[in-house]
């Protein structure tokens, strides 16, 4: 998704929005209980009841295979629901490697269960294990071609594999299938935003939102693409939106403050970084943020402030190193600056060099008296 986390640079004696696209940390995966896809990021919906797969197992289409390996004695359907019953266990106290071993010896079983073989790429998907996810959903998907549910699955994974050229089709075909489904055309709308058809992208946002006007993500995921091509002002709009329908939104207020921040209206930025930061205080990037935003409005001490906090967050992040080193010259710390940027040369020696050139010959005899 194009509106990732953006870092602001604090450039010389006023801040500058730069924004930078940093890696973006994988969703949190959702609880086993029945219900649709996540509106966080794309993901897997919790596997169906067990008396879907009961009977599907105990279809004569399921084919059980009684050749296959297991316990002495086992029946073949008892078998295959018997580890399918163990591996759906594993998967509701999130011990997905159980999950794996059980749910593996029921799709040996019944090979041609469409719902055991989607569990299994259900249980490797937690994993983060995308191949052998695809691998399962495939299977899954050629067992029961129609179904949107297992498309849309396999389509999730792709996105979070970074294959949108394969989620594409899939997804399309979902939207067929279910055409008045908001979430089949926000996730196609995710795969369209990642392979860059931003165009395409946006209509399907558009669509989302009008089968369902209270899909926060699909307001977050249009403002993305409008910033992108430089309609501030509208995205403004649809985060404004976003965050009220969704008031503890954490990513929502982060995106309005820089947007805020890119029109040069620093003093609404702040407290929607503020409450950005409540909501996920473990975010450096938001306090970076805010660091740029302050020293925006000439708050330098609190500059300071949050860029220190935003440092201890992300020690690795170079650019946010950079701002410190420029609010420690705003306070007028020569120590601390001259500190900071000799961490920051071990860290990203080309944005320190970038500091030295546009601060520290300019600006260190101002700061020694």
């Amino acid at each position: 998704m194009k509106f990732g986390t953006q870092i602001c640079f604090a450039l010389l004696a006023i801040a500058i929005v730069a924004p930078t696209i940093l890696a973006q940390s994988s969703a949190e995966k959702e609880p086993y209980t029945s219900g649709v896809v996540s509106l966080k990021e794309p993901t897997l919906p919790a596997p169906k009841a067990n008396t879907t797969v009961a009977n599907d197992l105990e279809d004569p289409a399921a084919k059980v295979n009684t050749s296959a390996k297991e316990e002495p004695g086992a029946g073949s359907v008892k078998s295959a629901l018997t580890y399918y019953n163990a591996g759906a266990a594993s998967l509701n106290e999130r011990h997905y490697k159980d999950a794996i071993a059980s749910l593996e010896v029921a799709c040996q079983l019944a090979p041609n269960s469409s719902a055991v073989h989607s569990e299994l790429g259900y249980a490797y998907f937690c994993l983060d294990d995308y191949e052998n996810s695809i691998k399962a959903y495939k299977r899954a998907v050629s067992l029961s071609p129609t179904s949107f549910a297992t498309r849309r699955s396999l389509g999730i994974v792709y996105i979070k594999s970074k294959k949108p050229e394969h989620a594409i089709p899939l997804l399309q075909e979902t939207t067929r299938l279910e055409p008045d489904n908001a979430i089949n055309h926000y996730l196609l709308a995710r795969a369209y935003d990642d392979a860059d058809q931003l165009d395409d992208a946006a209509d399907q946002f558009l669509r989302s939102i009008a089968l369902d006007s209270k899909h926060y993500r699909s307001y977050f995921g249009l403002a993305a693409i409008y910033t992108d091509q430089s309609r501030t002002e509208d995205a403004i709009g649809l985060l404004k939106k976003a965050i009220q329908l969704k008031p503890d939104f954490g990513e929502g207020y982060e995106a309005l403050g820089n947007a805020l921040n890119s029109t040069g209206n620093h003093k609404d930025a702040i407290p929607n970084y503020e409450t950005a930061i409540k909501l996920n205080p473990q975010d450096p990037i938001a306090r970076n943020n805010l660091g740029v935003a302050y020293m925006s409005v000439g708050k330098n001490k609190q500059s300071l402030a949050a860029f220190k906090s935003a440092a201890t967050l992300g020690p690795q992040v170079g650019q946010i190193h950079m701002n410190l080193v420029r609010a420690y010259l705003h306070v007028r710390d020569k120590d601390g600056a001259l500190a900071e940027y000799g961490l920051l040369k071990t860290i990203d020696p080309a944005l320190a060099n970038i500091v030295y050139h546009e601060i520290f010959q300019h600006r260190i005899l101002q700061v020694r008296d």
